[in-house]
């Protein structure tokens, strides 16, 4: 298995000769919204163009219609009749957009040998959830690879441990950038987290994304490697990405 970060929470995942994109938000630097009224995101550029990061996908995964997740670059420039696999909740909306081939995953959903389930998070805090809605993450596994859970816009919960401790995936990527909504949040991991995360998958490589892009965040990667070179935790069990990183596991 092969992940690269492109840029946020967007991600390429290689698997067993399928090639997955996974929540793509692909508009230039500063041409997205401002989530706090600070400044436009995305804060950077993308590492890769456009045409690398659809070059050869068979699939695209859509966690929930956020703008930074699946933004209006990536619903013109991806290609209709690639396959957009997603919960239930978004396949109507996804339809409308012209995408002919829009799968919901729910229990299982293949793309060639490629296994994707759902799983649930909580996009923040209680006094958000009404604004932020609901949000999912995936497994994603195959035979022979290693088993991914991709968390998703999430807190820590109660659904999440329920994953990390009955699945024990192999490679865990979750979202760090401790965003805030109005003052309120977290609405993904914090530190803290973070933290919690790799400390409850003994096992996986943890991986943390959806950082340095948005303008509410209030954690940054140097945030999170200050942690690492205090001795929190290992710099073996989380893996701090930049932009166009591949990592191999």
């Amino acid at each position: 298995m092969q992940i690269q970060l492109v840029r946020s929470a967007t991600l390429i995942v290689e698997m067993a000769g399928a090639r997955l994109l996974i929540d793509p938000w692909l508009a230039e630097k500063g041409k997205g919204r401002s989530y706090s009224g600070r400044a436009q995101s995305p804060l950077v550029n993308l590492p890769l163009s456009v045409a690398e990061v659809l070059d050869g996908i068979d699939g695209v995964l859509v966690s929930h219609l956020h703008s930074d997740h699946f933004d209006e670059t990536a619903q013109r420039v991806i290609p209709k009749q690639v396959p957009i696999l997603c919960h239930h909740r978004d396949a109507e909306a996804i339809r409308s957009m012209g995408f002919d081939e829009v799968r919901v995953v729910g229990e299982g959903a293949q793309v060639g040998s490629v296994l994707i389930r759902t799983t649930d998070g909580q996009h923040g805090p209680p006094e958000v959830l009404d604004d932020m809605g609901e949000v999912s993450g995936f497994l994603i596994s195959a035979p022979g690879e290693p088993l991914l859970y991709w968390a998703g816009d999430t807190i820590l919960c109660p659904q999440v441990v329920a994953v990390l401790t009955s699945e024990a995936p192999d490679a865990v990527v979750v979202h760090g950038c401790g965003a805030l909504w109005d003052g309120k949040g977290p609405l993904v991991m914090d530190g803290a987290m973070v933290l919690e995360t790799v400390r409850l998958a003994a096992d996986a490589a943890v991986v943390v994304t959806h950082l340095d892009a948005v303008d509410h965040a209030t954690v940054t990667r140097a945030d999170l490697r200050a942690l690492v070179s205090a001795g929190a935790i290992g710099a073996d069990r989380l893996i701090i990405p930049e932009d166009g990183d591949i990592l191999a596991f």
